[in-house]
């Protein structure tokens, strides 16, 4: 009965978010892409749960793929964003790619999403939004396709300070770090004033961004609260009694 609801919900969602290149004979805009790429989400941690997809095929008809190319690192950003709101599990960062299908009609949007590498027990399989019969590979014969490009991971040394525990020193070598009381973390705090997800460091655009996840206590930069923040050398992080120096 779930599926059969799922799939009177996609024909309503499409009768009523249907794309203003079907009716006005405009281009898709970028937001009709990004809501089809979180739905295509919602999708997936529904029907499964445990980790969220993390690669993600657009295909649009060849007509329609003009200034989409520029705004896949925004749908990446974007699927990160909607991923941490709705706490779904990312074993990655986002890959997007986006084809041209002359098999799709001109104002239409369907989404493939499947693990890159499927966690082994995970039990995730692909999803796919806004088709019924997927494939077992992502759609060949495309017209052009925009890869993602690699994120350039900003190397950085931090200086660890943490009540009751000795100084050390955290090396940023991947493109994001979590940090938190948690074990599961990449840098693990062990403050009690520490959110068990505290905060994420990640690269972008060579730089290195600081985001609170939603913590407790919050995150302070320079003695200042932050949400969200570039760092540099020199600044100072401090979540609960801990700080995190930037060298």
């Amino acid at each position: 009965m779930s599926g059969h609801l799922a799939a009177l919900e996609r024909f309503f969602e499409r009768i009523f978010e249907r794309p203003a290149a079907r009716l006005f004979g405009t281009g898709i805009e970028p937001v009709q892409v990004r809501h089809r790429l979180e739905r295509a989400m919602d999708a997936a941690e529904r029907a499964r749960g445990g980790f969220t997809p993390d690669r993600y095929c657009i295909q649009v008809n060849p007509g329609d793929l003009a200034g989409l190319g520029d705004s896949i690192p925004t749908f990446v950003d974007a699927l990160l964003a909607h991923a941490r709101t709705r706490g779904y599990l990312l074993a990655r960062r986002p890959v997007v790619t986006l084809s041209g299908n002359p098999g799709v009609t001109r104002g239409e949007v369907l989404v493939d999403a499947w693990l890159g590498t499927t966690p082994a027990g995970s039990g995730i399989e692909r999803s796919r939004e806004a088709a019924a019969d997927p494939p077992d590979e992502p759609p060949s014969g495309a017209t052009m396709v925009f890869e993602v490009p690699v994120a350039r991971v900003p190397y950085a040394l931090l200086f660890v300070r943490t009540p009751g525990v000795a100084p050390r020193e955290y090396s940023v070598r991947d493109a994001s770090v979590r940090i938190g009381r948690d074990g599961d973390n990449d840098l693990v705090l062990p403050d009690p004033r520490v959110s068990r997800q505290h905060g994420l460091l990640s690269a972008r655009q060579g730089g290195l961004v600081y985001t609170d996840l939603g913590s407790t206590n919050g995150s302070f930069v320079n003695a200042g609260r932050v949400r969200e923040v570039a760092l540099g050398p020199g600044d100072v992080l401090q979540l609960g009694d801990s700080t995190v120096t930037v060298a």
